[in-house]
């Protein structure tokens, strides 16, 4: 609780209550809550940010002027977290700011900053995580001038700090860029088709957690053709004895398959199943995974025949 850091930090009794103040535009309270702090002799305004609130240290700045002309108050910044490079930023711009329960700076009352705060995160850029590279598949597929947070995480089921971070990645990474324009965080592609596919190779990863051999059953006609399955039915690779499909790991039709192991069967007709960990029908168009995917999947296979028929396919699709 806010009254509760006050008191222990400045041994002061304080109120804090939420109203309303009507003279505020739309973008100063869209998505924020807003609080009278009575301390002393002393009134101000709390504006409380949300966890999803990309702010920005110009943007605040401008706004603390607007809190404070519109209301006569001096006002604070609320933040439910802070790296040591957002506060210090905070202080280097005299912004008063609270984070519960130890990062205090209202230099009208006093100042109480512990050393506990967050670390700040170093963007990996190696390869790319397993949303990260769904999301990557998204944009690469949709072919859109820009395409919205939002919407990418509706359509990939994930939430939007999920697809924040894996923004973060791929810019850091050069291969989008964010743009901020009024409440929508645009995510932008830097190239199209192969081109951008050559720029991200390097950063993507096998979809593939585990693979398996299942007893032939008629759910997997639910799922994809994968692998070498895949591959021959979009080059002159011949068709592989054992049938390939995959799913996405977390599928619960995998519970109704049977696990055998080829060495320890007598079974004449078996499968094999491919754990991914994205799901795979997000990026098909037809019954089989997408070009991408299949690539990573098979990145790891030395056979020269699989190789040439990859490039193949790589040569003849259309992007």
């Amino acid at each position: 609780m806010i009254t509760d850091s006050l008191k222990t930090a400045f041994g002061l009794d304080c109120e804090v209550s939420p109203i309303q103040v009507r003279s505020l535009p739309v973008y100063l309270k869209s998505g924020r809550k807003i609080y009278k702090l009575k301390i002393e002799s002393y009134a101000f305004l709390l504006v409380e940010l949300s966890s999803d609130d990309r702010f920005g240290i110009s943007a605040l700045k401008k706004q603390l002027i607007q809190y404070r002309d519109k209301t006569g108050l001096e006002t604070a910044y609320v933040f439910k977290t802070l790296t040591k490079l957002q506060r210090d930023k905070l202080i280097g711009n005299h912004i008063p700011f609270i984070c519960v329960p130890d990062q205090i700076y209202m230099p009208l009352i006093g100042v109480a900053l512990l050393s506990r705060l967050k670390k700040d995160q170093e963007v990996i850029t190696d390869k790319m995580m397993p949303v990260t590279q769904s999301l990557f598949l998204y944009l690469l597929y949709q072919k859109k001038e820009y395409v919205t947070k939002t919407e990418a995480a509706q359509a990939l089921s994930v939430t939007k700090t999920s697809i924040t971070r894996a923004s973060e990645q791929l810019s850091a990474m050069g291969l989008i860029k964010d743009e901020t324009v009024g409440k929508e965080s645009r995510m932008m592609i830097v190239a199209q088709g192969r081109d951008l596919y050559e720029m991200a190779k390097k950063y993507l990863i096998n979809p593939v957690q585990k693979t398996e051999y299942v007893s032939v059953n008629r759910i997997l006609k639910l799922f994809l053709v994968a692998g070498e399955s895949a591959l021959s039915e979009r080059s002159m690779l011949a068709s592989p004895k054992i049938d390939c499909y995959a799913v996405c790991k977390s599928n619960g039709l995998i519970k109704q398959l049977d696990v055998v192991d080829p060495k320890w069967t007598t079974e004449k007709h078996y499968c094999q199943i491919e754990l991914w960990k994205y799901d795979p029908k997000l990026f098909s168009d037809g019954q089989s995974v997408d070009i991408v995917s299949l690539i990573m999947s098979l990145s790891g296979e030395n056979d020269e025949r699989i190789q040439g028929a990859l490039e193949e396919y790589l040569e003849a699709y259309k992007w």
